[in-house]
């Protein structure tokens, strides 16, 4: 299972959003003790988590998945995910899920410092509470427990947030005061995401033994560093980043007035705790004062068929080629592809501006394309021949 998913689910039932403040009004700081303080007294907790998603208002997928925690890092999922039975054990070193379909585990060392640290969960909370108007609108029975139902807009008509959400409703037990339901509304006020936690027990005493995973045998086991990924890349010049790219690193011929080079970078990822698929990754980035733009290439081990930009957006077209254009406020990520590279133009100028840079940045030759795709493939097997896998004895 999705590694960056659990860590949602986790912060969404540990929730105790907005409870504190269901019989007075209390500042966002206020709210944010109250929790810590109620999430003082849980030691572990057992349920199933049920979310649908809906597309346009219409049910688009449905999944259930268990789940056991105990504190501090201690967790157990289990379910079908996408059509795939999957499971995830988290034993405080370590993260494994087993894929079932291809017999590998994968084992993924957590990091030193946690992904999410007390203090950036209360910062997100309390940014979410200061940016929304938050109101009780009484108390409901979820799942035969009573909680009370509150409902967050965001403040602003302008603000990120509101482009995102118009409105969400929270369940809160009233016992444990965990988050029971929550159910997200689009900005044009179709129901989005609904989550549900069914058959919740809270401090039963849950035993370490049921966080120990037995590697089924004959699997094959790869090891994911999350310190290593996570690790800030270093800033080169373009000369040294072409030096260290296997690809060829595509520059546009138009830049605005007043933007220049500032730095680029260069990732090479193998297994990653998100996905099974090897790619690197050359970010280029240019400066105008404070403004900045940023242009993203990935190239994958195994080119993708199908377009692989996370929000599709406005369809255009840049040279000929199939692109997509998404605008948040002022910012704006143009996404397409040039041969084997996918390019995201990142900035906030103007819609015109952002389609003649994209339109400067050419493809490569046929010749450049058989040697980026020979290199390509030479280093991810250099990187995949340094791994040392694991079969279960």
């Amino acid at each position: 299972m999705r590694y960056t998913k659990i860590l949602l689910i986790l912060i969404f039932i540990n929730l105790a959003l907005f409870a504190s403040g269901c019989e007075e009004k209390l500042s966002a700081e206020e709210i944010v003790t109250k929790m810590k303080e109620k999430e003082a007294s849980l030691e572990d907790y057992s349920c199933t988590i049920h979310t649908t998603t809906y597309f346009s208002g219409e049910k688009d997928l449905e999944e259930e998945i268990q789940m056991m925690y105990k504190k501090p890092n201690l967790m157990r999922t289990s379910g079908v995910e996408e059509g795939k039975k999957v499971e995830s054990v988290s034993d405080g070193e370590f993260v494994w899920s087993y894929d079932v379909e291809t017999n590998t585990v994968t084992k993924i060392k957590l990091p030193e410092e946690p992904l999410i640290t007390e203090k950036d969960f209360v910062s997100i909370i309390g940014n979410l509470l200061n940016e929304s108007e938050v109101s009780m609108l009484g108390v409901e029975e979820v799942d035969g427990r009573s909680a009370y139902v509150l409902e967050a807009r965001p403040k602003a008509e302008e603000s990120v947030l509101s482009e995102l959400v118009s409105r969400t409703k929270v369940w809160v037990d009233r016992e444990t005061w965990m988050v029971l339901k929550s159910s997200m509304y689009d900005n044009e006020g179709n129901l989005s995401i609904d989550v549900e936690i069914r058959d919740l027990k809270v401090n039963t005493g849950i035993p370490d033994s049921e966080f120990k995973f037995e590697i089924p045998e004959g699997a094959e086991v790869v090891t994911v560093d999350l310190d290593e990924q996570f690790k800030i890349p270093e800033n080169l010049s373009l000369e040294e980043a072409r030096q260290q790219a296997s690809f060829e690193i595509l520059t546009p011929e138009y830049i605005p007035d007043g933007y220049v080079f500032n730095s680029a970078t260069v990732q090479k990822y193998n297994n990653t705790a998100f996905t099974n698929e090897s790619s690197e990754i050359v970010t280029l980035s240019y400066q105008k004062g404070n403004e900045s733009l940023e242009i993203i290439e990935t190239v994958y081990e195994n080119d993708p068929e199908e377009n692989t930009s996370m929000l599709e957006g406005e369809k255009i077209s840049i040279n000929g080629r199939e692109a997509y254009l998404n605008e948040f406020r002022d910012l704006k990520i143009l996404h397409w592809k040039l041969g084997e590279i996918e390019i995201d133009l990142i900035g906030d100028l103007e819609k015109a501006e952002m389609l003649r840079i994209a339109e400067s940045i050419r493809e490569p030759s046929t010749e450049s394309l058989q040697k980026n795709a020979t290199v390509s493939q030479d280093s991810f097997n250099e990187s995949e021949s340094s791994k040392t896998p694991l079969t279960a004895v």
